[in-house]
């Protein structure tokens, strides 16, 4: 079967040269390859194209920001939540239509802890400014390729309060939604598969020097980028 679809394969770019010599125009001829082998495959049920290949069409057309609306990065609030809080796989690949998730999670009624977390309820890590960035990376050789998301914030100060905050983070995984500058919501990780913070904190060395605390977490294997959140959708916490 794998030798006839190799035949088939070569015939058909053969058929769009010729009718792409033949007419002079490229585009006929392009078509011409998804037009036969569609048309083979409704009369006799063999398929060039499965699932397990490369589909024709699959792509989109990706475009740039239009011009003269702002186009501002980075972000401005960042919500989180444990994982054992969400008692249901969310966000899943199905959920996420056309890059925007419509769907809110469906939470537990209270998390003892660590961390405690009255029921049902985003917290907020406040952002200190320009320091909250979101990556989501497509990565992996052909065939092999899956999502990795990341998070980076910074916290200024250091205080008893945020110590005991801070403390709350360990061995927890936890799925976040980051409030960006141009206002759209975006979701990154998943309950099936949290974010893990790896936390530093500096002194400084003199008094014009950064006292802070620096969160990152990364984690790989995602079915998914990070999608965009409805602008419908209610989150309890986050505001």
């Amino acid at each position: 079967m794998k030798a006839v679809k190799i035949i088939f394969g070569l015939s058909l770019i053969m058929l769009s040269a010729l009718v792409t010599q033949a007419t002079g125009n490229v585009v006929a001829g392009v078509a011409v390859i998804p037009a036969v082998s569609y048309g083979v495959q409704a009369l006799t049920g063999f398929a060039l194209f499965d699932g397990s290949g490369l589909a024709l069409g699959a792509l989109a057309a990706l475009k740039k920001p239009k011009q003269g609306v702002a186009n501002p990065g980075g972000g401005r609030r960042l919500f989180l939540a444990p994982i054992d809080m969400i008692t249901t796989d969310w966000p899943t690949l199905e959920t996420i239509v056309d890059g925007e998730l419509a769907t809110a999670p469906t939470m537990s009624a209270a998390v003892v802890g660590p961390p405690a977390v009255a029921a049902g309820t985003f917290v907020e890590v406040q952002v200190s400014d320009n320091s909250l960035k979101i990556d989501h990376n497509m990565k992996g050789a052909s065939g092999y390729q899956s999502w990795e998301h990341a998070i980076e914030v910074k916290i200024a100060g250091y205080s008893k309060e945020q110590c005991a905050a801070i403390e709350k983070l360990l061995n927890q995984e936890v799925v976040a939604v980051a409030t960006l500058n141009d206002g759209q919501r975006q979701v990154v990780g998943a309950s099936f598969s949290g974010l893990q913070f790896e936390i530093t904190h500096t002194s400084g060395a003199k008094g014009s020097d950064r006292r802070e605390w620096t969160l990152k977490a990364k984690q790989d294997g995602y079915m998914f980028g990070c999608p965009i959140l409805a602008d419908t959708v209610t989150l309890p916490g986050i505001v």
